[in-house]
């Protein structure tokens, strides 16, 4: 498999805060993935990306709907806490531990 990918890092609820279209109270659903790129079998992890949803209602949000503040501040903290996994970051140390050998093959 060549080209983007997405992983799921944590799903977590997010508290005090209620789904703008059916109002129900901590029915929010943050899940934090982390953003790849695959080539064959090395990953390359380039950032982080969120998706939100209602249990309640399944509504899903989009970059289009508007969500509080308080609610998206509460979003980003949970962002930003989720780390990704170690092992999608070996196509990085793959790749320089061949750039090194190749630099001092030579030498």
């Amino acid at each position: 498999m060549i080209g983007p990918a997405k992983r799921l890092i944590t799903e977590e609820k997010v508290k005090n805060s209620s789904c703008s279209h059916c109002g129900e109270q901590n029915t929010l659903l943050a899940k934090v993935f982390s953003k790849m790129f695959i080539l064959k079998i090395l990953p390359f992890v380039y950032g982080k990306t969120t998706e939100l949803s209602c249990s309640h209602c399944e509504k899903v949000y989009d970059k289009n709907d508007t969500i509080d503040p308080v609610t998206q501040r509460r979003v980003d903290i949970i962002k930003d806490d989720a780390k990704h996994v170690w092992f999608l970051y070996l196509g990085y140390v793959f790749i320089i531990t061949a750039f090194i050998v190749a630099v001092f093959k030579d030498k």
